[in-house]
């Protein structure tokens, strides 16, 4: 293993326990962090919604006419949007906590996709992908 990679290890390390004690926490653009392309998003998720969404409206419309159909519409998305992105986005947070939080090379994908930020207990932050989470441990006085 190379310096370089000795010392990601060790400051992701001290990440890691930084996080575990409170003294750094991350925030979360859940917008960014559903698309398809993150390393924690399941497309599935919103699918299993689309699907059961199409089926009660057809089931509306075939029962009870296109105002009952409307009326479905209209409390699925309600429901979809209460319920369902929180749901979505709990998933997502226990991904990042289990898996990239997990490992190096998984916290360095999550981090050059973007859609966290790692804030310490001052409030200073960091950003990603834009942002260098190493030297923001480093400023800790970690590492």
């Amino acid at each position: 293993m190379s310096d370089e990679q000795q010392t990601a290890v060790a400051l992701f390390r001290a990440l890691a326990e930084r996080m575990r004690t409170g003294d750094v926490t991350l925030r979360y653009d859940f917008k960014r962090l559903r698309h398809m392309d993150s390393p924690v998003a399941v497309e599935a998720e919103a699918t299993r919604w689309a699907y059961a969404t199409i089926a009660a409206l057809l089931a509306a419309l075939w029962f009870g006419g296109w105002l009952v159909g409307l009326g479905v519409a209209l409390a699925v998305a309600i429901l979809y949007y209460a319920v369902g992105t929180r749901m979505i986005e709990r998933n997502i947070r226990r991904r990042i906590d289990e898996h990239s939080l997990g490992g190096l090379d998984d916290w360095q994908k999550l981090w050059r996709f973007g859609g966290v930020t790692l804030v310490a207990r001052d409030g200073t932050t960091c950003a990603a992908p834009d942002g260098n989470w190493m030297a923001f441990v480093r400023g800790m006085g970690a590492g």
